[in-house]
């Protein structure tokens, strides 16, 4: 039974958002070089907990800046690094409608040539709706990849897992992870999501909700908290538009019974 729970958010990204030379992906920024550092001292925090409540499982977001923030942590205590869609970056509802749709996120598959490390044994759970989700659709879909994350870790023999994703997808978990309710029970819950920082979680049964043990932790970093995100940033009806009516989403799950379509 999964019992321990690590989340952590990406380390400082750039603010680029366009595909380059170098990553053919859209909306996929790269590290900066504070995310560089902050990457190597949250593996370092990892590496000096006792070993009863290290990680015993690494699972990221498919996107770059979250699979480099795993890796060193995933390196220096040995463990498998896995891929999840489910845990991907948060899209405003598409707008206007003739804007095309998100694009995918990738699965292991797709970044193991990039990124040796990734193994391909964990097959993707879930994928956000490429038309976009609203606050409460981002809530609905990390309880739902939560709920699938537990069974496989229950197949798989892991008690204590990390995660590493996105601000809001992480603020959304944590929020999910403490109710067995709907988000209006706890959508002023505050979760706090700076640059590689973690939260803590913790159970003794399948059938408890799950109990914040820290909050956003960065003791670890130098600079302490950096760009701090929540959704009091965007408004309640944030949209953003598609990639484009004509564009080939490369990455789009093969079955589209994987694709989150939460009924709000």
């Amino acid at each position: 039974m999964l019992t321990t729970l690590y989340v952590a958010r990406h380390a400082h990204r750039m603010n680029r958002s366009l595909a380059s030379a170098d990553n053919a992906v859209p909306r996929d920024p790269p590290l900066t070089a504070r995310g560089e550092e902050q990457i190597h001292d949250l593996a370092a925090f990892f590496e000096g907990l006792p070993p009863d409540e290290k990680p015993q499982l690494v699972l990221s977001s498919p996107y770059t800046r979250c699979i480099r923030t795993a890796l060193p942590t995933a390196e220096r205590l040995s463990l498998e690094l896995c891929i999840e869609p489910g845990l991907a970056e948060w899209f405003g509802p598409v707008w206007p409608p003739e804007s095309g749709l998100h694009p995918s996120p990738r699965a292991a598959e797709h970044v193991v040539s990039h990124f040796p490390r990734v193994s391909t044994r964990w097959t993707p759970l879930l994928y956000p709706d490429p038309r976009g989700e609203s606050i409460p659709g981002v809530h609905a879909r990390a309880q739902a990849v939560m709920q699938r994350i537990d069974a496989r870790c229950q197949e798989w023999g892991v008690e204590r897992l990390l995660i590493v994703s996105h601000a809001a997808t992480i603020i959304a978990l944590g929020r999910m992870l403490q109710t067995q309710g709907s988000y209006e029970d706890v959508r002023d819950r505050d979760i706090r999501a700076g640059t590689a920082s973690v939260s803590k979680y913790v159970r003794s049964s399948p059938h408890e909700v799950w109990r914040q043990v820290y909050n956003g932790n960065t003791s670890f970093l130098p600079h302490g908290e950096e760009r701090a995100w929540d959704f009091g940033f965007v408004p309640d009806n944030t949209t953003e538009p598609g990639m484009g009516p004509h564009w080939h989403d490369a990455y789009a799950p093969r079955h589209a019974r994987l694709i989150h379509r939460p009924k709000l």
